[in-house]
């Protein structure tokens, strides 16, 4: 499968991509493609670095480079200087491609982009030996790194994808993709949904109000059948969920932090024939490794599906951690999760970064976070170690009972597991992926 075919079997006057403020045509899309190769690309094998607030054009800017297998890094666009300036030297990157203003109007074309070169990278510039495309993640420290996928995995990841039908419900949707595309989430479900002949709605900008202004637009509620977003953007949904309620939806994905049921109790009670998915994934690898399906609370098995392009093992020498292999070469990833893998059904139990020790004992804040939550007085809970302490930060409903709280701990939890000390919060610190940060 060449990628940029994903495209040609769609009518030109077919919406692509809809907006809070637009929508765009394929023909629209095939025409900036052919102007972007006029304007940007000459016959060396460098690789570009994409740096576009605006999610619509990035999106043109990333089919771009796709049909002429040029090789790219998608830049978030918050990095600050140094950092930025690190990771493109990283990724022997020295040719930017941005938008002339922060602010680009509903309609745009290649003279709203311009270029540089990056300075003092030219006499060590290096090659990668296939296309490929560049991901800065954050993960859970919110640390970043360079993440590199070929073309050729991504391709692979679709074309098993479509022959096994793993994902059927991303077929002939509209889709609302929240995480950003800079992120290997945003940018494997536009990959997915568009393999689906699915319309794309995402955010004009890569910004939290952008996206609270995406799902406050009443078309888009109407418009949309589908929705992808990590768990704390649904909890954030329902906060809202007297103005916004997305009357055509038909189901709901998850990526990123694991899903607790309260939460999905929640959304069940709102949207109550939708199906859901749970994805399984990394950021070494493009696409999903697997998925959980279900259409009720109570054919849930939390446990996921592997993909066969993948083959799963778990090292028990080291913690019981996933190790992830393509079926088809000797390449294996360490995914740093733990789990248990059993009639090709991978259950995550946690992540071997996120334990923490406190005083001797190997604790995981994933597990003792989602017994405070199973605690219905909770709303939100970050777990953390400090100074040999277990602490507790909440953001508590209004019924909530500190004493009660402890006395449920005390019940469910070993002594060594139980909050030193739990305080109640505003907000809860989390990455820009909404993942509650650790460190």
């Amino acid at each position: 499968m060449n990628l940029y075919d994903l495209l040609t079997n769609r009518k030109p006057t077919e919406t692509y991509l809809q907006t809070e403020s637009a929508s765009y045509t394929f023909a629209e899309l095939f025409q900036f493609v052919d102007d972007f190769e006029k304007e940007f690309f000459d016959e060396s094998d460098q690789i570009i670095a994409l740096k576009i607030k605006n999610q619509a054009l990035l999106v043109f800017c990333i089919w771009s480079c796709i049909k002429h297998k040029k090789s790219f890094v998608l830049l978030p666009f918050q990095l600050d200087a140094t950092l930025e300036e690190s990771l493109l030297r990283e990724a022997s990157c020295r040719f930017v491609i941005t938008m002339k203003e922060e602010k680009v109007g509903a309609s745009f074309s290649v003279n709203d982009l311009t270029s540089y070169q990056t300075k003092g990278q030219s006499e060590n510039h290096q090659t990668i030996e296939k296309a490929s495309i560049g991901f800065i993640s954050s993960g859970t420290t919110g640390k970043p790194k360079l993440i590199w996928n070929t073309f050729q995995q991504v391709e692979k990841s679709l074309d098993a994808i479509r022959s096994h039908d793993f994902m059927p419900y991303c077929n002939e949707q509209q889709v609302l993709i929240s995480p950003f595309l800079t992120h290997s989430y945003g940018f494997s479900a536009l990959l997915e949904y568009t393999l689906g002949n699915s319309t794309i709605i995402i955010p004009s900008e890569a910004s939290f109000t952008s996206v609270f202004h995406l799902i406050n637009n009443k078309k888009i509620q109407v418009l949309a059948t589908a929705i992808e977003g990590v768990s704390y953007f649904y909890k954030q949904l329902l906060v809202f969920k007297k103005k916004i309620h997305f009357s055509n939806l038909q189901h709901i994905g998850f990526g990123g932090d694991f899903v607790h049921d309260s939460l999905l109790k929640s959304l069940c009670e709102i949207y109550n024939d939708v199906s859901f998915s749970v994805r399984y994934g990394v950021s070494e690898i493009p696409s999903v490794i697997g998925l959980n399906r279900f259409t009720s609370l109570e054919n849930n098995t939390k446990s996921y599906t592997i993909l066969p392009l993948y083959a799963i093992q778990i090292a028990t020498e080291n913690d019981d951690e996933i190790l992830v292999n393509y079926t088809d070469d000797s390449t294996q990833i360490a995914t740093g999760d733990i789990g248990v893998f059993e009639n090709n059904q991978l259950t995550i139990i946690d992540r071997k970064a996120s334990f923490l020790k406190v005083k001797g004992y190997k604790i995981s804040p994933n597990f003792v976070e989602k017994t405070i939550l199973d605690f219905e007085m909770i709303q939100e809970v970050q777990v953390f170690a400090k100074n040999d302490s277990l602490i507790a930060h909440i953001i508590p409903h209004k019924n909530y009972q500190k004493t009660e709280l402890i006395n449920y701990l005390r019940s469910k939890l070993p002594n060594y597991a139980l909050p030193n000390s739990i305080k109640e919060v505003e907000t809860i610190e989390r990455t820009s992926t909404g993942k509650i940060r650790r460190q």
